[in-house]
Parts: C-alpha cells; structure tokens; sequence
C-alpha cells in the first residue's frame, strides 16, 4: 500500500500525482503512476481506483518548466551582462590612460604650431 500525496488542480477539477510518502499522504493506493518520468507521473490523476494519464497536464508541466528555464537564463544573461566594480574601475582607469595621453598629444601640437607662428 502506497501512501501518496496529490494536489488539486482547480482549472481541471482533479487531483494529480505528487509524490508518495511513508504515511499520511492523502490518499493511500496498491500502485503508483506507471511512469519513471516524474512530469508524465505528475501529469496522471486519480479516479478512485486507478491512474490516468492526462496528456494536456503533461504538456502544461513541460511548458511551465520551460518558461521557469528560459527566465532563469535571461537571468543569468542579463546579471553576466552588468559590470562589476572591479571591470568597472579597470575601465576608468584605463579612460584616465587614455585622457592622459591625449592631453600630452595636444600639448606637443601645441608647441608646434606655436614654434611655427614664430613663437619659441
């Protein structure tokens, strides 16, 4: 005897597969749900008597996993894609570098075009 937790889903008025414990579950059953796939197991309700497969839970079960997948990688992307204080203190100073130079360039031109106005 199987001691087996199920969960009412209200939009389809019928009360899946969840997982079975040592005791308490609701309701208590001679076999399980005849699949290994755990979303195939989840996706058959009871009757009373015995385990039916719903195909439309299923595919409901694997999209909502799918959405909860593809919203943890925009997650992820989108974390990896803000720069952290350490990049971000390498750029500036690397943009500081950069200012430097520039600034020693025009003052070399500087003296240039003031040597060729005629100045010293």
């Amino acid at each position: 005897m199987y001691h087996v937790i199920i969960v009412l889903d209200q939009s389809k008025n019928k009360s899946y597969y969840h997982s079975y414990v040592v005791e308490n579950g609701n309701i208590e059953c001679t076999e399980l749900p005849p699949y290994a796939d755990v979303n195939k197991a989840r996706s058959c309700y009871w009757d009373g008597e015995k385990w039916i497969y719903d195909v439309d839970k299923y595919v409901e079960i694997v999209a909502a996993q799918t959405k909860e997948k593809e919203a943890a990688e925009q997650e992820k992307r989108k974390a990896e894609a803000v720069p952290t204080n350490e990049e971000l203190a390498a750029a500036t100073m690397e943009i500081a570098d950069n200012v430097s130079i520039i600034m020693e360039a025009v003052s070399e031109l500087a003296e240039k075009v003031a040597l060729m106005k005629g100045g010293e």
